[in-house]
């Protein structure tokens, strides 16, 4: 079945395969379910080959099937955002938010109009959406580390480390929440603290750098090297 097939070639990113089994899908489509799927499958294969406009025209195709489901809207204004067309990517997930103001969609809106407004330097709005996405969903992890990463862009250190220490609680394995809640450690410190000749080891920011570092963060190297090459137990 050519659709079915197409689902493997796209698993296996064999993306022009997977786009001509879904043609072949659309062209014997025998129920609009059925047909919706194919084009929105299609427009992944699309999109695994730069090929975003097109994308989008299979997109259209599936809304213009189930104009309800705030799925095809997720995924057009992903398209839009790949495309950087960020204004365009808003209104489409300001619309899923309209179908579903509280659910699993509404999540994912809040999740995707954040990381857009971190994208374009517009962290307090993207503070304001991971507010939302966090009252919806208040186990996020990764809600509070993006939220803290957009408060600490905002020199927010306090409210950066509070979301991070929360990203923790939830993940203890969170690599990138270690690293960054060690930097707004070391932001927090006077300057006279974290300037000048190299420091032997300032434990409390270390502590999360090294962590990280033991998680496999190659990133945080530089900073080890300047603020904890005298730390107890350092590799």
């Amino acid at each position: 079945m050519a659709f079915s097939e197409g689902v493997k070639q796209l698993q296996s990113e064999n993306y022009k395969q997977a786009e001509e089994l879904f043609s072949t899908a659309i062209r014997e489509g025998k129920t609009k379910n059925g047909l919706k799927m194919s084009y929105i499958y299609k427009a992944f294969s699309l999109n695994g080959q730069g090929k975003y406009n097109e994308a989008i025209a299979c997109f259209d195709n599936a809304i213009q099937i189930d104009s309800l489901d705030p799925s095809s809207y997720i995924d057009r204004a992903l398209t839009y955002s790949y495309m950087k067309d960020y204004p365009k990517a808003a209104e489409e997930l300001h619309h899923v938010l309209s179908l579903d103001s509280l659910g699993e969609k509404a999540e994912a809106a809040y999740y995707h109009l954040g990381k857009i407004s971190m994208l374009i330097f517009d962290n307090e709005s993207a503070v304001a959406y991971f507010d939302k996405l966090l009252m919806i969903a208040p186990d996020d992890a990764e809600g509070f580390f993006l939220r803290g990463t957009a408060k600490s862009n905002l020199m927010d250190s306090d409210g950066a480390i509070a979301d991070l220490d929360k990203a923790i609680e939830l993940r203890p394995d969170y690599m990138e929440a270690y690293a960054n809640r060690g930097v707004q450690k070391i932001n927090k410190l006077p300057i006279a603290e974290r300037t000048g000749k190299r420091i032997d080891c300032l434990e409390g920011p270390c502590a999360d750098l090294l962590q990280a570092k033991e998680f496999g963060d190659t990133s945080i190297d530089d900073m080890i090297f300047l603020y904890c090459s005298g730390c107890k137990g350092r590799n």
